[in-house]
């Protein structure tokens, strides 16, 4: 009888064959404070944070439900969307699985279920990816996309660091270095993998909006301001 993959609060991830945990970091740019080294957000952006994964419209058409329930803590900077893929070569991959998750301050992206359990170390992926050599991608809704630079036996017991430049696909010119760390660039509005006057376009339809989970809201704070621009 097939068995049903589902994370939850009481699962043992790491010998549970019908899941696998992958462990990743990354930082965005935008919320990014190079005075703590880590992310921030303004706190009344916290409560516009959907409850639910915002990746199920164009371009990622992500059909998965992943939710958090009980009270967002304050680390939670946003959803981000996990993929593990299968590369052979820039212009030939697969993509074999796909996870939104959560994006804490320090960079450590989390299971949805790790609201209500922080034991949960990672992603939480259905499916047989155990014993897989798979690279790991990370997307934002309005940052450049970021992958591995090589493919990650998987569960991996070291975390994938992808604020580290030779640790990215593209190395530093992929990415922004703030502080001592290495960041996915913000401005990417149409998530199309450039960033070009159609993201300004965007920009400027959303600009002067306040106290919604705007696209063109670069820096997390709630407002499309000139900040955003900058």
């Amino acid at each position: 009888q097939a068995q049903t993959c589902v994370g939850t609060a009481t699962l043992n991830v790491t010998i549970n064959n019908c899941n696998t945990l992958v462990k990743v970091t990354a930082f965005l740019e935008g919320p990014f404070n190079t005075g703590s080294n880590q992310m921030q957000t303004g706190l009344n952006f916290q409560p516009l944070i959907p409850t639910t994964q915002p990746y199920n419209t164009a371009p990622w058409n992500y059909a998965g439900t992943e939710s958090y329930t009980g009270t967002l803590p304050t680390t939670v900077i946003d959803w981000v969307l996990v993929e593990l893929m299968n590369i052979v070569n820039n212009d030939n991959f697969t993509v074999q699985g796909r996870k939104a998750a959560l994006l804490l301050s320090n960079g450590k992206i989390v299971d949805p279920t790790w609201t209500t359990n922080n034991a949960i170390d990672g992603v939480l992926f259905d499916g047989a990816f155990t014993g897989q050599t798979l690279s790991v991608a990370v997307r934002h809704r309005n940052h450049l996309a970021i992958v591995s630079a090589n493919p990650v036996a998987l569960p991996n017991a070291t975390t994938v660091d992808l604020s580290i430049a030779n640790n990215v696909m593209g190395g530093s010119a992929q990415l922004k270095l703030l502080g001592s760390e290495y960041c996915m660039l913000a401005g990417d509005y149409d998530a199309n993998g450039t960033i070009t006057v159609a993201d300004f376009n965007g920009y400027a339809t959303e600009s002067s909006g306040i106290n919604n989970y705007f696209k063109a809201d670069f820096n997390l704070d709630k407002n499309v301001t000139v900040a955003d621009f900058n």
